[in-house]
């Protein structure tokens, strides 16, 4: 399905493999790291000036999506299992329609 950008009214993105490299790093405790590129600030600062609103949705409940989300300034819902129902919960509680939602993901379960 293929809409105008100007009827999209919000943008929802995966956070590992979107957001980040797809790569994790682990030191020897087991701590996982990612990487974010900093050219994603430029984009979502693009993103509030042409007032689109933009969520990441994330499997993963960690610090570093709550950190990147506020620096990015936009929110984030963690732990969610399933996308879809993730999705449907975001659009009743920011009042958006699923049918003007873009969603990007970079795996199968997205």
């Amino acid at each position: 399905m293929t809409i105008p950008f100007r009827s999209i009214e919000a943008i929802v993105f995966d956070f590992d493999g979107v957001l980040t490299d797809n790569l994790v790093s682990i030191d020897q405790e087991g701590k996982e790291y990612v990487s974010c590129s900093r050219a994603d600030g430029l984009a979502f600062d693009v993103l509030h000036k042409l007032k689109k609103p933009s969520y990441i949705l994330s499997t993963e409940k960690n610090q570093t999506v709550t950190a990147r989300a506020k620096k990015l300034k936009i929110h984030a819902l963690q732990g969610v299992d399933n996308k879809v129902e993730g999705i449907k919960q975001l659009s009743e509680q920011k009042m958006f329609k699923i049918k003007n939602t873009l969603y990007i993901g970079n795996d199968i379960n997205d």
